[in-house]
């Protein structure tokens, strides 16, 4: 098949960055023409100044790195902005046989606002399958529901996406997020020889709850290396001089084991302190070094919204668990229940569990005995882990999309349910079109949607 990947501009991208370039290896090592793109609403495809740092070509032959994403040459750039630039885009997009829409449609930040021309981007008879990397589409981007008869499927990255898709009425598959190159990245480096310390890398938003990790720092005992890595919002609000959220300042309502005399000071402080060091945004070859090196990889990351749709497995996961490390992950961060026993990941099996409200002390304690456990234990548990980070094979990943374009039964659960509309979907997408997307336009939901013939 000849396959589009299109992308909507978006803030922070994180993982999105390794799993664009999973799911394109994948499809072209499945045999498959790919070719990626960035839309933008502009009237010209002109490529302004870039803010990537690093020189890291990938599989898809973009400079990349993990802070600010892709740089998108001139002759990637598809403007779409005024009738002549659509046209332009759907003679382009027709000789597709599938477009994946790897961001699934336009957020709302502040370029987007009064872009209503988006809506006929789909409107090409090409099949297409929007890709879903969170569990937040009905509370962060409903207008989805906008362009769903334009769609042939969704895939998600994890259970909590596939589950809050049943509030849409368009098949869906788990396509987990691709790791490339499994069999040559295993690090199979021995317990002795590694430090009985840990990595931690994210994207800092609040629902990471890096917070949890730094307050646990101090009182952990018996781990010597304890990196952290990555950036984004949280992490300019643990440290910056005038945008300092106060509940990053140490007190006893979070912290109720904290020694008085760091009470009143910033808790990143206190973390470097104690032996914490801060890497930065690190690249895959380096994360990928780094893993080798330590025992453990920790996720703190939870989400009690998540919980409630399903399990949330994030990349990080999978990386550790190919270097070699065991995951100490949270039981509301991937599973739905207290005991931490998801789908995938079970607590005590495949991962270390740190209960989501863990004191800091007691976060700690847990991270500290992870790092130190019995050579047995550690090999256990690694060889328990790999047998599910198999499933997550970016050629399994890719095969979904194929299956799913040609009707088939696909992802993890090899089935392909249609939801149900929730009415409420329907209203919150109204409400962005007739607002946000209409601008100063001032149409009304029922005129805008006619006009695009969505109704």
């Amino acid at each position: 098949m000849k396959i589009l990947i299109p992308f909507h501009s978006l803030n922070n991208p994180g993982g999105i960055v390794n799993t664009s370039e999973g799911l394109y290896a994948g499809l072209r090592d499945l045999g498959h023409e790919v070719e990626v793109v960035l839309l933008h609403w502009k009237e010209t495809s002109k490529a302004g100044k870039s803010r990537v740092s690093g020189r890291i070509i990938g599989c898809q032959g973009l400079m990349y790195d993990q802070e600010f994403g892709f740089v998108w040459p001139t002759e990637k750039r598809f403007p779409y902005k005024g009738r002549k630039n659509l046209n332009r885009w759907k003679g382009f997009a027709s000789k597709f046989d599938l477009i994946i829409w790897q961001i699934p449609v336009p957020t709302k930040q502040k370029s987007n606002f009064g872009n209503s021309d988006w809506l006929e981007l789909y409107n090409v008879p090409v099949k297409q399958i929007a890709y879903i990397h969170d569990g937040n589409f009905h509370r962060q981007y409903p207008w989805l529901y906008a362009i769903k008869k334009h769609l042939c499927g969704i895939a998600t990255t994890n259970a909590a996406g596939y589950n809050s898709c049943r509030e849409i009425d368009l098949p869906r598959a788990l396509a987990f997020s691709p790791q490339m190159n499994m069999e040559e990245r295993l690090n199979n480096t021995p317990y002795k020889a590694r430090s009985p310390g840990f990595l931690s890398l994210q994207t800092f938003k609040a629902w990471k709850h890096v917070d949890d990790l730094v307050r646990a720092v101090p009182h952990m005992y018996g781990v010597d290396k304890k990196l952290l890595a990555g950036g984004g919002l949280h992490y300019y609000y643990m440290t910056s001089r005038d945008k300092l959220r106060p509940e990053y300042i140490a007190d006893k309502k979070h912290d109720p084991d904290l020694p008085d005399q760091y009470l009143g000071r910033r808790i990143w402080e206190v973390g470097l302190e104690h032996g914490m060091k801060y890497l930065g945004y690190i690249h895959n070859d380096r994360r990928d070094r780094l893993l080798g090196k330590v025992r453990l990889l920790i996720d703190s990351s939870w989400s009690h919204s998540f919980a409630k749709q399903g399990d949330h497995i994030n990349r990080v996961v999978g990386d550790g668990i190919i270097g070699g490390c065991i995951i100490v992950a949270r039981n509301f961060g991937v599973s739905t229940n207290t005991k931490g026993d998801g789908e995938l990941l079970k607590a005590g099996k495949n991962y270390v569990m740190v209960p989501w409200d863990a004191t800091p002390k007691e976060f700690a304690d847990i991270v500290s005995s992870a790092a130190n456990m019995p050579k047995s234990e550690y090999e256990d548990m690694l060889a328990e882990s790999r047998k599910v980070v198999a499933l997550f094979d970016y050629r399994l990943t890719a095969q979904t999309f194929v299956d799913m374009a040609k009707g088939k039964s696909a992802g993890y659960y090899k089935n392909r349910p249609v939801g149900r509309i929730n009415q409420s979907l329907k209203v919150a997408s109204d409400r962005a079109l007739a607002t946000f997307f209409a601008g100063e336009m001032g149409s009304s939901s029922f005129e805008l949607r006619k006009s695009f013939e969505l109704i």
